[in-house]
């Protein structure tokens, strides 16, 4: 009675079996043809090897893989990944080895007399076997590097965030600050900024324009350094601090979030600083100060009528068109005596002579605090 395929590879995986250790020794030169894995304990290549000859047993016997044996090929891809060998040069190996096997079958079932036919069905189910580990291999690599570049993320949000914090020392700023890009003689930006429609579109943005730059999230916003200016962004603010020195990033940071919180409280979007708000950053912290002149000035005006608010709205008006009566008519619509009757009428009801360089800056000042004074 003819002997059938499955018979015949049975036959085969047996002698293999008996063959194992003289298989394990072939992997082991073909392993080591390749320099990427000289770093690779030679016990833990054994290992892989003999895993190796008992997967393809069970493959040719077309019984089941032993049980964790596609688990623990995932965890030998992550040891192989740990270990420094590069991800080509692992499933290059790996298919070196599995053709190490696929001789070894082929010899052996010649000897058998196995007929043509399940010498070709033992090397297909081989060489699918060896495509599936293959992609194994990969995937547990690609996982490891996954998981690397999302500790090496962590590691860096929160040397960003202890950097600005003040939270780290001269010693460990030159040590860890070298390992992120940071150099001591270097001068950098400090930036807080705030998009309304998704951070992640501003570290984007930053790291966009500065391949040098560290950026982190804090609390909603986007944090960091850069070496070059920034570039706005539509419907977000940008505050900026420095250059500066390393050593004084903490100090800048707390500009930079000053700054911010003016710029939000007056509606100011693009790139801001100290100097684009000016004395806002004044009003905005000096808030009893900005009480005080808001009662004196403006509170019973804007509690009244519109044509109360209306003389508020016309001295403001003035103010930002540069004290212009032409300007402010211009902008108001309406005729310039009009200008000219409020802005008499306003001086008249709060007792103000405009004309005085103490009352103006009195009264920009109230009129700037009314912006933020609801927050």
């Amino acid at each position: 009675m003819p002997v059938s395929t499955e018979e015949l590879l049975t036959e085969v995986a047996g002698r293999l079996t008996a063959d194992t250790d003289e298989l394990v020794a072939r992997q082991l030169a073909a392993l080591r043809r390749h320099p990427a894995y000289d770093p690779v304990p030679q016990d833990d290549l054994r290992r892989s090897c003999r895993r190796n000859v008992q997967r393809v047993v069970a493959t040719l016997t077309d019984r089941p893989a032993l049980s964790g044996i596609e688990e623990d090929e995932r965890e030998s891809g992550q040891r192989r990944a740990r270990q420094g060998v590069p991800a080509d040069a692992v499933v290059e190996a790996y298919r070196a080895v599995m053709a190490v096997l696929r001789d070894a079958f082929v010899d052996a079932a010649s000897e058998s007399g196995a007929d043509p036919w399940a010498v070709l069905a033992g090397a297909t189910r081989l060489w699918d076997l060896t495509d599936r580990y293959s992609g194994v291999l990969v995937s547990a690599r690609q996982q490891v590097e996954i998981d690397s570049a999302r500790r090496d993320e962590r590691r860096r949000i929160t040397f960003v965030q202890r950097l600005l914090g003040g939270g780290i020392d001269s010693a460990e700023l030159g040590t860890v600050g070298a390992a992120h890009g940071l150099r001591t003689g270097e001068r950098y930006r400090v930036v807080r900024a705030r998009d309304p429609l998704d951070p992640h579109r501003m570290a984007r943005h930053l790291e966009h324009r500065d391949a040098r730059a560290l950026i982190a999230p804090l609390d909603g916003d986007v944090v960091g350094l850069l070496t070059t200016p920034p570039e706005p962004l539509s419907d977000s603010v940008i505050a900026v601090a420095g250059p500066v020195p390393l050593a004084e990033v903490d100090s800048a940071f707390e500009e930079a979030t000053r700054v911010l919180t003016v710029a939000v409280r007056y509606g100011r979007t693009g790139v801001v600083d100290s100097s684009s708000l000016s004395v806002r950053v004044a009003v905005e912290q000096e808030r009893e100060l900005g009480e005080q002149l808001h009662r004196r000035y403006l509170v019973d005006l804007l509690s009244g009528g519109p044509g109360s608010v209306a003389l508020v709205e016309t001295v403001a008006r003035w103010l930002r068109e540069q004290r212009s009566v032409q300007a402010t008519a211009r902008a108001l619509s309406v005729h310039e005596n009009t200008v000219r009757y409020r802005l008499s009428r306003f001086a008249e009801i709060v007792g103000a002579n405009l004309a005085d360089t103490d009352v103006l800056v009195e009264v920009w000042w109230a009129l700037e605090y009314t912006h933020i004074r609801s927050e």
